[in-house]
């Protein structure tokens, strides 16, 4: 492909992505979609939904790259499709709290773009096992249930400035170097398109890193997640994808144990640095319980272990593509 339209689709992806989040946080305090950051001594107001400006540089990138180069006429618009399917999710539950069944039923009908995109392929190489051909439990089973993984499991690490995004930039990047190594085929249009998607996100952490001016809402982290899963499934880079999602299996479980009532925000002592001295219900707060830190030091050490699992991932993943 052009390397000229590439670099175009990842400008205007950062320029929508920028502005766009600018525009949110105008419109959400105008509008009082706020909410308070408990990690902070003041507990300040911060304008919520600024996932909507990663949307909205993710679709603009994403649409550029997909006039630049007709072959990428099946990935892009699969893509598109089930990422905005489960941000709409993100958005009613933002504005309504909708129920748990719901969140998990919806993901359902989003892979359904997905499931198109991939009839004919049902083969998955599994490391140690070889190839293994799954047939239509691949698209009625495991293409519906790794892209609700997905998006539900991204959304419960979060609470902290800059924390979901960076961990969502670490993967994007991740499937991007997969992608673009391996040269053609799906796989390589997985990884532009991580490319317009990490671009937006970048544009999105200006705003969400330490201290935050911004929050993703849920339509940002369920948006972010299903992102990461779709294009691992589209771009069949599904041991990458289990890899890089370690971590928030980890997390499942710490949750499940509070029923997943349990947060992953912290305490705030005298000098600001989160503590938590309870029994802990996030990997947020294993990382709290090793010492005092500022709530900037949690999220770095957190995105040192995503990045961990990230170099794990490209060195599994690398023997295991099939297209």
């Amino acid at each position: 492909m052009n390397t000229a339209s590439v670099i175009l689709s990842v400008f205007i992806s950062f320029l929508i992505g920028y502005l766009s989040t600018i525009w949110v946080i105008k419109q959400a305090r105008k509008s009082g979609f706020v909410g308070k950051d408990i990690n902070k001594p003041n507990k300040p107001e911060v304008p919520l939904m600024g996932g909507i400006g990663v949307i909205a540089g993710f679709v603009a990138g994403a649409f550029t790259l997909l006039v630049s180069d007709v072959r990428s006429e099946r990935v892009i618009p699969a893509v598109i499709l089930s990422s905005l399917l489960i941000a709409f999710l993100g958005l009613l539950d933002d504005i309504f709290n909708v129920r748990q069944s719901i969140r998990a039923f919806l993901p359902i009908f989003a892979s359904v773009p997905l499931v198109v995109y991939s009839v004919g392929h049902s083969v998955i190489s599994i490391p140690f096992l070889g190839q293994v051909n799954f047939g239509i439990f691949y698209y009625v089973i495991i293409i519906p249930f790794a892209l609700t993984i997905a998006s539900n499991a991204f959304n419960m690490l979060e609470g902290l400035n800059g924390l979901g995004a960076g961990m969502g930039i670490i993967m994007l990047a991740t499937f991007a170097y997969i992608g673009l190594s391996h040269g053609s085929g799906p796989t390589y249009q997985a990884g532009l398109i991580s490319l317009v998607a990490l671009s937006a996100l970048m544009a999105f952490l200006l705003f969400n890193k330490y201290p935050a001016k911004v929050f993703p809402g849920n339509i940002g982290t369920y948006f972010i997640g299903a992102l990461v899963g779709a294009i691992g499934i589209a771009g069949y880079m599904y041991t990458a994808l289990a890899v890089l999602y370690v971590p928030y299996v980890i997390e499942f479980i710490l949750k499940a144990r509070t029923r997943f009532k349990g947060v992953s925000f912290g305490k705030v002592d005298s000098l600001g640095r989160l503590y938590w001295d309870e029994k802990p219900n996030s990997l947020t707060h294993i990382v709290m319980k090793i010492g005092h830190f500022k709530e900037y030091q949690v999220v770095i050490i957190l995105w040192i272990i995503e990045a961990i699992f990230a170099i794990i991932a490209v060195i599994l993943q690398t023997t295991t593509i099939v297209i």
